[in-house]
């Protein structure tokens, strides 16, 4: 199941959701997170995550 792409959450929030985060901007990673779980930064910098995928 893949949600609406309007779920987004940035470095050291809590993750709304268990699925699978995509990074957004230039540089692109995934990374599977459970509720709760902290947002990670990416290199060392604060970035913005989107849900691509609900596990």
């Amino acid at each position: 199941m893949i949600p609406h792409n309007s779920i987004s959450v940035v470095t050291g929030l809590p993750c709304p959701e268990s699925g699978i985060w995509e990074s957004m901007g230039n540089f692109r990673t995934t990374v599977t997170l459970f509720k709760g779980e902290k947002m990670p930064d990416y290199c060392g910098r604060k970035i913005k995550w989107r849900l691509i995928q609900v596990c």
